[in-house]
């Protein structure tokens, strides 16, 4: 009885300190992020910085602190400004030049709090080098029962006058532990490398990699796998009251011949899509699409594509529409998006640690979601047992 007791308090704890009418600050208003190049020298980016959910731009001035070394304290470091962007969201950046390519430097984003007392939050320590490459993953090509190439692309020199790049892959995502041979680039632009001796059906999962005189950068891991259609869904073409007309792309067909495509989709769930369109057997590679009728109005669905060539079975990713009220027939703009999983979802020995009643109104209120996955409140919840 002691812990049904304590967790609702932390939850009502969490309404109150996101409320606009506490005035308080949470230890974790202001984050880190990224940052990026605004020069071609390598010596000139841009830092991130984030306000969490709950706080308003209106009530802090935010800034960041930056220097060669890491400090305990934010207000140690060397040097200290405040942002000159803002771009929604809580998101915030500044500009700063004239820095060494190949020095290593730490940075933090701060705010300091207006409505008040004064008070000041910084964000994690993170490290830029600016004459570091940039590099990214693209799609694999080519796919066969046995082959894929491998494909990347190199954004950003850093500033040097080349970049060694090559691809990392290997059946475990974790651990790829074989290496493509480099590459040496003078200019930006698409690679590739060609993988062969493969085994059909084994998903290969690979990153691009790029290396300069400054530093080592890594894009997204991605997966192909051989003798796989390689299919990707596309944004509907036409949305209507009771109809919508939906699109994919057949990349690659795994190396046969011909490949059958089609649609499953819903209105229920994105993971109960148990609805199919006609099979359409395709002989080369190219876009396609199907004519859904009788949908609802005002409703939102869900589709990805599927293709198989009777050798393996690939699929799009998931896409997210919503019909129209009214007789309005919308072919143009954003008509639909990728749909992700709400990546604040409570896992499942966090959730046995809260309530049912508790649950249903966290699933209503995602914001609370959020911040639960904090990891001031997370460790103190899991930390009940």
């Amino acid at each position: 009885m002691k812990e049904k007791k304590i967790i609702p308090l932390i939850v009502a704890g969490v309404l109150i300190g996101i409320s606009c009418f506490s005035g308080c600050v949470g230890p974790w208003a202001v984050d880190t992020y990224g940052w990026e190049h605004i020069d071609f020298g390598g010596t000139a980016v841009r830092l991130w910085g984030q306000l969490t959910i709950s706080e308003s731009s209106d009530n802090w001035n935010e800034g960041f602190a930056w220097d060669t070394q890491y400090h305990q304290n934010w207000e140690d470091y060397a040097y200290h400004v405040w942002a000159d962007n803002h771009a929604g969201l809580g998101l915030f950046s500044v500009d700063i030049d004239n820095l060494t390519r190949t020095q290593e430097y730490h940075y933090r984003a701060y705010g300091e709090y207006l409505k008040g007392a004064s008070q000041y939050r910084a964000g994690a320590d993170m490290i830029f080098i600016p004459g570091g490459p940039r590099v990214v993953t693209d799609n694999a090509t080519g796919i066969g029962f046995t082959q894929a190439t491998l494909n990347g692309n190199l954004w950003h020199m850093g500033g040097a006058a080349s970049c060694t790049v090559y691809f990392l892959y290997g059946t475990d995502e974790n651990a790829l532990n074989q290496q493509t041979t480099p590459e040496i680039k003078t200019t930006v632009g698409p690679f590739s490398a060609s993988l062969t001796s493969l085994v059909t059906n084994i998903t290969i999962f690979y990153k691009a990699v790029a290396e300069n005189d400054a530093d080592t950068w890594s894009g997204v891991i991605m997966k192909v796998t051989p003798g796989q259609p390689l299919i990707i869904s596309r944004q509907p073409a036409e949305i209507g009251k009771n109809h919508a007309i939906i699109k994919a792309e057949l990349w690659e067909t795994g190396g046969t011949p011909t490949c059958n495509v089609w649609f499953v989709y819903s209105d229920d769930s994105p993971n109960q899509l148990d609805q199919s369109t006609t099979p359409q057997l395709m002989n080369t590679t190219g876009t396609f699409q199907a004519y859904l009728g009788n949908l609802t109005a005002s409703t939102t669905y869900w589709y990805r594509a599927i293709g198989d060539n009777g050798v393996a079975q690939g699929m799009g990713d998931i896409i997210e529409f919503s019909t129209t009220p009214t007789a309005e027939i919308r072919t143009t703009g954003e008509l639909g998006k990728i749909y992700k999983p709400n990546k604040y979802t409570l896992d499942d020995d966090l959730a046995s640690r809260i309530p049912v009643r508790y649950l249903r109104l966290l699933e209503k209120y995602p914001i609370l979601l959020k911040l639960l996955q904090q990891p001031h409140i997370r460790a103190f919840l899991m930390d009940l047992h």
